[in-house]
Parts: structure tokens; sequence; C-alpha cells
């Protein structure tokens, strides 16, 4: 379930979205360092507060705002079948509009999407080399949006969009694991710790994101449950308690304008971040033992305002109940790596935050 062809003229991993296996491993390395040396640089937050622009904020064509508005009512509608289509109307408004940022990192959001929920496709098996090009697509998918937000004027100003160098830090993280390859790997967190700088209510998310299936005893795993306490501790503004995070103290900071509303419940690009921040984090503190600090974290949870409207509660509700320490002892040294359960919701990546409905039942 994909639709290939080109991406755009210039596309900077390749002519399109079809690559070998040795591809993705060379183009990505080539765009990562010319990546990490523009945004070295650095820069400041746009109007936007560091949200993409919305479509109806977006000055280009008719084209582009259709596949814009497109991509949002399939992701906030959790359906992931109508990945294929968007894509190709994505990659049409991009042969017209080829300095429209938005269209390049919506692309590369479909093909993110795509590989994490493959288990949804009903021929997965059928499309393992297609699976195989997601990710690095994404990557350079990513650059190509951020290298234009930077550094192209729009209509509106510049969007300066400090999601994306997390958004590109951890697909090239994800490339460089998928091929093995450390230096990819190590470019990538490079990218993540200057994401985390810029944007640390959003991107240390995804610095947790590039390492939550390593070993729970890895000095990258401790760094990655680190990532998401400091998470925590940037959107309220102080430390909280490790040992009792109850955030019950600190809901008077709730927002849903500025750059904090991505830690809350808010927000309209992700109405559920908070949710999926406390389940990840709750089953990050269980994967590391701290099971009476990971009961504390899930609590949290219902303190969201729409939490009861969450597609995706019953999972959090479901491990909250269940045997922790039991839960905990499968990501032991020696146990069964296959046996150990996912930290997000099961064979999902990107619904659970942003899905604003269950899925669909037929298809």
């Amino acid at each position: 379930m994909h639709t290939e062809g080109q991406i755009s003229p210039g596309q900077p991993v390749g002519q399109g979205s079809t690559f070998d296996k040795a591809q993705p491993i060379v183009a990505a390395t080539v765009v990562v360092a010319a990546l990490f040396a523009l945004i070295s640089v650095g820069h400041t937050s746009g109007p936007n507060g560091g949200q993409p622009a919305p479509a109806q904020g977006d000055q280009s064509n008719a084209v582009s705002r259709a596949a814009i508005e497109r991509f949002w009512t399939i992701y906030h509608g959790n359906v992931y079948d109508a990945i294929p289509e968007v894509q190709k109307e994505l990659e049409t408004a991009i042969q017209s509009d080829p300095n429209n940022p938005t269209l390049y990192a919506l692309l590369g959001a479909t093909h993110f999407w795509h590989l994490g929920e493959a288990s949804r496709d009903p021929n997965a098996q059928a499309d393992l080399k297609i699976f195989s090009q997601d990710m690095p697509t994404a990557a350079a998918l990513f650059q190509k949006a951020l290298a234009l937000d930077y550094y192209t004027p729009h209509p509106i100003g510049y969007i300066n969009d400090d999601h994306l160098p997390g958004y590109l830090g951890i697909t090239t993280v994800h490339t460089g694991q998928q091929f093995q390859n450390p230096s990819l790997i190590a470019e990538g967190e490079k990218i993540l710790d200057l994401a985390v700088y810029q944007f640390p209510e959003f991107n240390n998310f995804n610095r947790w994101a590039a390492h939550l299936d390593d070993p729970r005893d890895s000095e990258s795993y401790k760094n990655a449950l680190d990532s998401l306490w400091q998470d925590i501790d940037a959107c309220i503004g102080t430390k909280i308690d490790r040992a009792n995070p109850d955030i019950k103290p600190y809901l008077d900071l709730v927002t849903g304008v500025g750059r904090k509303k991505t830690c809350w419940w808010k927000g309209n690009i992700a109405p559920y971040s908070f949710e999926g921040l406390i389940l990840n984090l709750g089953n990050g503190l269980v994967k590391a033992g701290q099971v009476d600090a990971a009961r504390v974290m899930y609590a949290n949870a219902r303190y969201a305002d729409n939490y009861e409207t969450w597609p995706y509660r019953k999972v959090l509700e479901t491990i909250a109940a269940s045997d922790l320490n039991t839960r905990a002892a499968l990501y032991s040294p020696g146990a069964d790596p296959k046996k150990a359960p996912p930290l997000n919701v099961p064979n999902r990546s990107c619904v659970y935050c942003h899905a604003t409905v269950a899925e669909p039942t037929s298809h």
C-alpha cells in the first residue's frame, strides 16, 4: 500500500521514491551532513510558535492547500489506508509548488506513518521493499522541508518550524539503525541534541523515541528515558519529583497557545500528546524497573480534559491495572526480547497522539 513515483525535481535522495538497499545509506548520509551544516547556524521561532503552518494560513496555490487539508483529514481521522492517495496529492502539489516546506514535511510524515504502523497494511509482506524505503525517504523529505523553511522566504514570512529538526533527527537515527550504520546514527543524535536545545518541550520526545527499544541497562536507553523527564521539566519549568511525579500541582500551567501547548491537551495538531507522553514515560519507567513511579505517571493521564475521548485510553488502563513487576521482568537482561511489550501503543506510532477518532472498523 503505497504510491511510487517522483517526489520532486531535485529530490535530495535519488530521483524518486524507489531505492535499492545500498542507496539510502549513502544518500541519507549526504543529506544529514548537509543538513547539520545548515541547522548549526541556529534560528529563532517564527510567528506560529514552532507549530506547522495551518492550511488556512498557507499562501500557496489551491492544489497545495487541498493536499495539506487532505493530509490532516486522514491523519486526525485515523485513516491509514488513505496514505497512498494523500502521497499522490502531495507529490502533485510539489510539482507546481516546489518551494513550499509544508508539502515536503507532510509527505515525510506519510512515509514515517506508513512504516511505523505497517501492521495495518494487509499487503505488508508483499511490500517489504516499499517499507524499507520509507525511513530514508522520510529523512530526505524532512531535510528538504527544513532547508526551505529556514532559508526560503514565504508570503507569511519564515515559518521556522522547530519541530522539523526533531523529525529529521529521529528519522536519521532510525535509518542508521535500519541499515546498521553507526555513523548515521551518530549524526542523527547530533541533530536531535540541537533540536532539543531549540524546542525541548517537543523534541525531547523524539530523542526518547530514537532509542526506546535499546536494552534497559544501556547508556543509550538511560539517556533516552532521561529525555522524557527533561520533557516534563521543560513543560513545568522545574524538576519534577522522579519518585512521585504527580503533575497535579502544575495543572495551572495548562495552555493552548504558544510553544508550551505541545505539553498538554489543548493543541489541535496532536490533541492527545499529553496522554501519549504519559503512556511512554510510564512504560519506560516500568522497563527501567521503577514500578512505583510508573503507577503515579499512569495516573497523570486522567488529568487531561480530553482523556475520556482518547481513542487509545484502554491501552494505558490495561497496562496500569496489570502486574507491573511481572511486566518489568520481561525487559530484564537475559529475558527474551521478543516477549518484551512495546513501550507505546502496540503497532502504532503516530495515531495515538494525533487521531481524534477510533480506527475504522471496515475498509
